[in-house]
């Protein structure tokens, strides 16, 4: 029995929105240390962010009974204690600053706005930093909402932790990073300027998976050590066993855990390990296997989330 209220729509939404908000999290990381030196990937990686995020919201807008309605969300989402609205609200600011930000790292433009004697060419760097710190904030919200989304929806016990938030949120991270990998990889052709980024995110990759290894293995002892008395805590503890010894195990430890997560790891250490300088092999395969992981961990935990009534009404029947 797996949950089927949700689709697939909202798990690549939680997929794209995350690595979205994680990959320009990095991005303006790398502008803040060195602008010049990790132009292009900053700029590319920019414009991924905007594009991930952006179809994420397309895709999430479109499992709502009107979608149009909710894209206009400054009349329809006014309820300001509710975390959709907050939600709505901060991805909608995050893709603004992404699509500015991407728009002020693309070469063309940077070079038509600092050729002549404007504000811009006086002041453009420190609005770029501005940006990118702003972006920084509003990324870090937008992957903390993808776990809240889940986690204020009620009535599914295996969400309503604040574990699931953190779950997400590092996750986000440790996908916007593998994804910026990955274009570091591609859009780089001096290997001494690739090699410089790639050492950076493959230190943040190993404190990033074992983060995230770590806030499993705490979601899945809350969850398993739920007192099985009560409806909400067989519900959690039948979720939970799904993922790690039932029917969506396969699925977990193969391409959660051992792609996802070991894969990354153990590609990010022989990175640094290595005394060639181009370890771009390693690092793509480290990155495409983190990115896997973590559109796959969102589909398991949307999958495994049973609505609590409906699991003890299922229950009771096998036990009559």
């Amino acid at each position: 029995m797996l949950q089927t209220i949700w689709g697939w729509q909202p798990a690549l939404y939680l997929f794209l929105g995350g690595m979205g908000a994680g990959t320009f999290v990095m991005a303006a990381v790398l502008y803040l240390i060195d602008r010049k030196r990790h132009g292009l990937i900053i700029c590319a990686s920019m414009w991924a962010a905007v594009a991930s995020l952006g179809v994420g919201l397309l895709l999430l807008l479109s499992e709502l009974t009107q979608p149009l309605r909710g894209m206009m969300m400054w009349s329809a989402f006014d309820h300001f204690t509710s975390w959709m609205t907050y939600g709505a609200w901060g991805a909608f600011g995050a893709l603004v600053v992404f699509g500015v930000s991407a728009l002020l790292a693309t070469p063309p433009i940077v070079k038509r706005l600092s050729s002549k004697e404007t504000w811009y060419a006086k002041h453009g760097g420190s609005v770029r930093r501005v940006l990118a710190v702003a972006g920084i904030a509003l990324g870090a919200f937008v992957a903390v909402y993808t776990g809240m989304l889940l986690m204020s929806s009620g009535g599914v016990p295996l969400w309503d932790t604040w574990l699931l938030p953190c779950l997400f949120t590092v996750s986000a991270f440790d996908t916007g990073v593998a994804l910026v990998e990955l274009i570091s990889v591609v859009v780089s052709k001096k290997e001494r300027i690739a090699h410089k980024a790639q050492t950076l995110m493959e230190r943040i990759v190993i404190v990033l998976v074992l983060l995230e290894l770590a806030v499993l293995a705490a979601f899945f002892s809350a969850m398993l050590g739920a007192d099985a008395a009560t409806a909400l805590g067989a519900t959690a503890a039948q979720s939970a066993e799904m993922l790690t010894a039932g029917v969506l195990a396969p699925y977990f430890w193969g391409m959660v855990v051992v792609c996802g997560l070991a894969l990354p790891l153990i590609m990010a250490v022989i990175g640094l390990a290595s005394k060639k300088k181009d370890v771009r092999a390693a690092t793509a395969i480290g990155a495409i296997g983190a990115l896997v992981g973590g559109c796959e961990l969102r589909f398991l935990i949307l999958a495994a989330g049973l609505h609590a009534n409906l699991a003890a009404a299922a229950l009771m029947a096998v036990a009559g």
